[in-house]
């Protein structure tokens, strides 16, 4: 069973979410956890960034229940980020978000950035500090294929960032990749970075590869070019409608640090629900 908080609504916007969501969120949580409080004295600042951070908060579709969202369970954690950066397009969820954020009094600096993150992301990076060292985490959970283009995520690795990225391996990607495939439609390739995947989709699916483990492996070969040699196909996480066998997408996760691999596969194990992670330890 879940364990995130059930909580009273507050009459702001609320994202509306998939049961499957919940999972999602739990791995947000725990990796998050685990890297704040392992990296607190060891480096100068630790950072997260939720690039589409949404309301901050989420109701699971058909019922009354409402969750905290990623930015509420990073702000959350027993050792806060020194700093929060939280983007996200819609001024109505911003400026929940922005409210929830007040409402918790919380010290640690939050930052809030309105816009598209492939247009802004000079801005993000602004925001960071240039000078110490600094660690950050980045989650990027795209609404759609469109929404993000590898050129973000190459810009934000010009810092030391583990990445968790929801790539749509399924649902988005196969239903429309008919459409995908037309010379017109550059999705895909914005979303890889990769001018001529059709050409490698060719010579893939000529072998029996499906397009979910095309995409996938095609990411992991990008992110390792950028030096992630932890995480990647081997790795991520397959989200399932619950009680059905549809798949939706994949959680990637990707760290140029073996420390950052082995939270990952704690949290993996932790996010199930069959273990219980005691927030003052850590691998």
């Amino acid at each position: 069973m879940s364990d995130l908080p059930t909580l009273e609504d507050d009459g702001l916007f609320v994202d509306q979410v998939g049961p499957w969501a919940d999972r999602k969120y739990r791995l947000v949580r725990y990796y998050a956890q685990m890297f704040a409080t392992a990296m607190k004295d060891k480096w100068d600042r630790r950072v997260y960034v939720d690039l589409f951070a949404g309301s901050g908060r989420a109701r699971f579709k058909g019922t009354h229940r409402i969750v905290p969202a990623s930015p509420l369970l990073a702000l959350g954690v027993r050792n806060p980020f020194d700093l929060y950066v939280f983007c996200e397009r819609s001024s109505v969820r911003l400026d929940a978000l922005r409210r929830r954020v007040d409402a918790l009094g919380k010290t640690a600096q939050a930052r809030f950035v309105e816009g598209d993150v492939n247009e802004r992301t000079d801005e993000i990076l602004s925001l960071i500090p240039g000078c110490g060292s600094v660690l950050t985490f980045c989650f990027a959970d795209p609404y759609n294929m469109s929404n993000l283009r590898f050129s973000t995520i190459m810009q934000l690795s010009a810092l030391r960032t583990d990445f968790l990225i929801l790539v749509p391996t399924d649902m988005e990607a196969t239903r429309w990749w008919e459409q995908r495939l037309r010379p017109q439609c550059s999705r895909v390739e914005r979303f890889l970075g990769l001018p001529n995947w059709r050409d490698e989709w060719n010579a893939a699916s000529a072998t029996g590869v499906s397009v979910r483990v095309f995409l996938m492996t095609q990411y992991e070969l990008q992110m390792r070019k950028l030096g992630y040699a932890y995480g990647g196909v081997d790795t991520s996480v397959d989200v399932r409608i619950p009680g059905k066998n549809v798949r939706l997408y994949r959680l990637g996760f990707f760290s140029r640090s073996k420390l950052g691999g082995t939270f990952w596969t704690e949290a993996r194990r932790y996010s199930t629900g069959q273990t219980e992670l005691d927030f003052d330890e850590h691998p």
